[in-house]
């Protein structure tokens, strides 16, 4: 599916460009659980918080959901599953592939290594710190106003 069609998760890319990859299978486990399993997969463009430049980085997720359809369900799902919540048992798939993808994204996007960022960007050199006397001192003045009185 082409990431134009997922609004959410274009919002949060540089580039709503490229394809999303999506194979997921529904079924049901050996408890009679709903279940959807599968892969998800896309190259999205973020901005690289290095350079602040686009980046592009291949995002994958293997969600394995478990439908619920209450706390009382949630409550007694077992570890393995992820819970997919619906109280009507209909769950669309383009919110469900751009919860995973969103899910998946990195907290920090960047190029890897710094070679590889192409913004002029470089760290400040160490400020050296002012002689105490040349500081201004704001609370010194207000107290120097208030003896004044």
């Amino acid at each position: 599916m082409p990431v134009k069609s997922l609004p959410r998760l274009a919002a949060v890319l540089a580039s709503d460009a490229g394809e999303v990859r999506v194979e997921l299978e529904a079924g049901r486990d050996a408890a009679r659980r709903v279940t959807v399993r599968g892969r998800i997969d896309a190259e999205l463009d973020l901005q690289c918080q290095r350079c602040l430049e686009p980046v592009r980085i291949a995002v994958h997720a293997e969600p394995h959901l478990a439908w619920v359809n209450s706390d009382e369900a949630l409550a007694a799902l077992p570890d393995e599953y992820e819970p997919l919540l619906s109280t009507d048992g209909r769950v669309a798939l383009t919110e469900l592939v751009t919860d995973e993808l969103l899910l998946a994204l990195p907290l920090v996007p960047r190029h890897e290594g710094d070679a590889a960022c192409s913004g002029s960007f470089t760290a400040p050199a160490e400020i050296p710190a002012e002689p105490a006397e040349d500081r201004k001192r704001p609370f010194a003045e207000l107290a120097k106003l208030k003896r004044g009185r």
